[in-house]
């Protein structure tokens, strides 16, 4: 599987092409959903109700299983995993019992959440786990160290790229500045709008990318060869390897 790319398809199936203790750090945003059992009404929810019998550990949308995989393809265990409050007791039980060493909960603060609480909690903070295997390293610098990220709803983002769950490429960038080098080579099984592939461009890092809905896919792939939500082009920021020119693939 080539570096520098982001591959349309389903990551459950597509991740068992990478090499074992090959990849230096996984960053993703898994999928999470709040109704019972992970149904609600989404094209994931649907997606997730027409799978076989026989899938395990479904939760909030998500299957576990794909962490033992997460686990086999990293040299060593290093990912910031964005969870739901509910999946962060399972995930981060399954992490401790299988190599990882350490872990911290970072989070994302806005300063302007939905009004709408539904008798709970003002949705104001989002969560990411960093879990960590023994001689992993983390960079210097005071910044980076932060556990913590203030900032407004990034509603532009969500307008520009058109993703519900879109990060802040300010926090993705400080967080892969944090964990991993230059050359690094960073996967996201679930690649959303291309966010974590952007910021690794911008940082000098390879990456390896895979997304199931072909909507996010196109925008990711005109985020990195540098085309914004009009179809405008930057030639500065175009990566003419990956442009498709000619409509192929």
């Amino acid at each position: 599987m080539e570096v520098n790319k982001i591959y349309l398809g389903d990551c459950y199936q597509l991740i068992k092409q990478i090499p074992d203790k090959s990849i230096d750090c996984i960053y993703t945003d898994v999928p999470y959903l709040f109704d019972s059992h992970g149904k609600g009404h989404s094209e994931l929810a649907e997606r997730m109700n027409n799978k076989n019998e026989e899938l395990i550990d479904l939760q909030d949308g998500f299957d576990y299983s794909i962490l033992k995989d997460f686990v086999r393809v990293m040299k060593k265990i290093n990912i910031i995993i964005w969870v739901s409050n509910l999946q962060i007791r399972d995930i981060l039980n399954f992490f401790m019992k299988n190599g990882a060493t350490t872990y911290r909960i970072l989070t994302w603060h806005k300063t302007n959440p939905s009004p709408t609480t539904n008798n709970n909690w003002l949705p104001d903070t989002e969560f990411a786990i960093h879990f960590r295997e023994k001689g992993v390293k983390v960079n210097d610098g005071y910044d980076l160290k932060q556990t913590y990220f203030i900032s407004p709803l990034n509603k532009d983002d969500k307008d520009n790229f058109l993703h519900p769950t879109i990060k802040p490429l300010d926090l993705v960038k400080k967080h892969i500045l944090h964990i991993t080098d230059k050359n690094d080579t960073i996967l996201d099984p679930f690649l959303g709008s291309g966010t974590t592939c952007v910021a690794a461009k911008e940082l000098s890092r390879q990456y390896i990318g895979f997304e199931i809905n072909e909507t996010y896919y196109k925008i990711a792939k005109d985020r990195l060869n540098g085309i914004n939500q009009k179809g405008e082009m930057s030639l500065l920021d175009t990566d003419f390897e990956q442009l498709d020119l000619f409509g192929g693939e």
